[in-house]
């Protein structure tokens, strides 16, 4: 189904009502939240950024496909970003990412081997943002590299619009961290009280 570019934003309201509806009865829907990307309910997580201030927002984020385990609630918990950024060898920075979420760039490895190397320093669990950092819309499934390789922590998929605007906006702050809530659950609440980033449609 497509609608016209100037859209009746109650009708995607009430459409999105509905499917949530259906699928609380059981019936497994599809849920278009975003331009030309299906994405179903079930896969759909969110985190929200508690600081820096500047990029207080909701973020939407998808678990791995078949790697790592299911994320437990982290409530104010850390985010370290990876040295190196594309964590396809060991990271340099274990006394930042030790015991708390490390943010890690797409691209040049594996997700398992990202995962892995994550898991190795001390991280509790992984975001891997999109390398494409003007992505602001298409999500990807991140599936096992068929190593036989085992991940025993959560990893999660990042938008490359948002996961670059959190880097800059530390590296520009010259913060080692960000503070954030993962995951959160945001099923039934009022859009307009959701504070997604001004830069991304979903």
């Amino acid at each position: 189904m497509q609608l016209k570019s100037s859209g009746n934003f109650a009708f995607i309201v009430g459409l999105i009502t509905q499917l949530m509806f259906d699928y609380a009865l059981g019936e497994k829907k599809v849920l278009a939240t975003v331009p030309n990307m299906n994405v179903l309910l079930n896969d759909v997580l969110f985190m929200e950024v508690l600081q820096p201030s500047e990029i207080r927002y909701t973020f939407k984020i998808r678990l791995a496909k078949n790697f790592g385990i299911s994320f437990r609630k982290y409530q104010s918990i850390e985010l370290a970003i990876a040295e190196p950024y594309h964590g396809c060898t060991h990271l340099s920075n274990t006394h930042l990412v030790k015991g708390r979420i490390v943010l890690i760039q797409r691209g040049e490895c594996s997700f398992v081997t990202k995962a892995i190397n994550a898991e190795q320093a001390g991280a509790v669990g992984v975001v891997i943002t999109d390398n494409d950092v003007n992505n602001d819309h298409a999500f990807i499934d991140m599936i096992d590299d068929n190593t036989d390789r085992t991940v025993g922590i959560p990893a999660t998929f990042l938008l490359g619009k948002d996961g670059n605007m959190i880097k800059n906006t530390l590296d520009r702050l010259h913060q080692q961290y960000a503070v954030i809530t993962i995951p959160i659950n945001i099923t039934g609440a009022n859009v307009y009280h959701v504070n997604q980033p001004p830069w991304t449609l979903w």
